[in-house]
């Protein structure tokens, strides 16, 4: 998928199935935004650097902390 904004989409109405796809390991039962991303941090599968990028570009468009 090339089109960042129908990704933008998709992740918005699926993330365990877009970050999955991605090659993150999330079980089942995580389904709260919060709970993937503590899961991911504590893992080790996500640095807080990296998280805090990720924020910051959700941020610029448009999401909400």
């Amino acid at each position: 998928m090339n089109n960042p904004m129908q990704m933008l989409q998709m992740l918005r109405q699926n993330p365990l199935q877009i970050l999955r796809q991605a090659g993150y390991n999330i079980p089942e039962g995580i389904n709260s935004p919060q709970q993937i991303v503590e899961h991911l941090t504590r893992s080790g599968q996500i640095s807080q650097d990296r998280l805090n990028q990720a924020q910051a570009m959700a941020q610029q468009l448009g999401f909400k902390r």
